[in-house]
């Protein structure tokens, strides 16, 4: 089944979600240093980090919602495509929390940073597990797989010439 938004023929939710992922573990990471450092930069930075995975992850579950009602009912990619979101939307609620959490701490001196860390890292647990319902949407179910693509594959042997010809002995044309 192909995904039901696009741009340029790409389907969109897959091209989004790197962004959420990268800031959500930049702001587990950055919570992480500033428990091991002390240092306040690094309380900063996870909180931007933070705000923008939400606003990212928001971005992209819009198009992964309008995909997901597309899949047929009483399907297995339907029931797969269900935990992947509620599982979004726990980690979502994670960071959320641990952003409202930052925000009343941000001009503190020394915020605590515990309680940042176990929010981050459940998050990021769950966001792992909802990457994996995700992929399994694509490797297994083939959501947003054009299965009639004609890939114009060369032979064997093409291959081997050209890469060939990339790594004869350069020193030669000198």
């Amino acid at each position: 089944m192909l995904s039901k938004v696009k741009i340029l023929g790409h389907a969109l939710h897959p091209m989004l979600i790197p962004f959420p992922i990268a800031f959500n573990t930049a702001t587990m990471v950055c919570c992480i240093v500033y428990a091991t450092t002390g240092n306040i930069f690094w309380f900063h930075v996870a909180f931007v980090a933070n705000c923008a995975a939400i606003i990212l992850s928001a971005v992209a579950m819009l198009p992964g919602l309008i995909d997901w009602l597309s899949i047929p009912s009483l399907s297995d990619a339907k029931s797969t495509g269900l935990k992947h979101m509620v599982a979004n939307i726990f980690s979502l609620g994670f960071f959320t929390a641990n952003a409202a959490v930052m925000f009343t701490e941000f001009d503190n001196a020394h915020p605590p940073a515990t309680s940042h860390i176990m929010m981050t890292v459940f998050g990021f647990l769950v966001m792992l597990y909802a990457g994996f319902q995700g992929w399994s949407l694509v490797q297994t179910h083939h959501i947003g797989v054009d299965m009639n693509a004609n890939e114009d594959v060369p032979a064997q042997e093409e291959i081997e010439e050209n890469a060939s010809a990339i790594f004869t002995n350069t020193a030669e044309k000198k």
